[in-house]
């Protein structure tokens, strides 16, 4: 893959092409994955009302009583999206399903640890603690580069 960036004073912001062949590297795929991650939106709800909140800015989105939640810094939203949406949408992006009902945000874990069981212990930078269950403990490896 080439890099090419270029100064354009005439340019009000900045711009991105990208020039591939007609078949996608695994690395173009990785960086389209990782711009729409980066700079989209998804609508989610608090208070009766609907906001339009980054998916960089999810750490980390749970499914209890059959909602679904996201879990941002300081807030919590309400997602019209089941657990397996969300887990399909980001499946090449930097979240990655660590139970049943929980897939994390790996740009916002601090630590992981391993615990009895074949399970780890994620620390978020938050110092939220999060299980990873055995079932998912080879994906997440991989994801998080163990």
């Amino acid at each position: 893959m080439k890099i090419n960036i270029t100064e354009n004073k005439e340019l009000t912001e900045t711009e991105v092409n990208i020039h591939h062949p007609v078949v996608l590297d695994n690395e173009t795929k990785e960086l389209l994955y990782y711009l729409e991650e980066r700079f989209h939106y998804t609508l989610a709800y608090k208070n009766e009302r609907a906001y339009r909140i980054l998916i960089q800015n999810i750490q980390y989105i749970e499914s209890v009583d059959e909602k679904t939640f996201l879990y941002l810094d300081n807030d919590i939203y309400l997602s019209k999206f089941k657990l397996y949406e969300w887990e399909n949408h980001l499946e090449h992006s930097s979240f990655v399903r660590i139970s049943k009902n929980t897939i994390v945000n790996i740009h916002y874990l601090k630590s992981v640890r391993p615990l009895l069981g074949n399970r780890m212990e994620a620390t978020l930078n938050n110092n939220e603690h999060l299980i990873i269950n055995r079932h998912y403990l080879p994906t997440f490896k991989k994801k998080f580069g163990l």
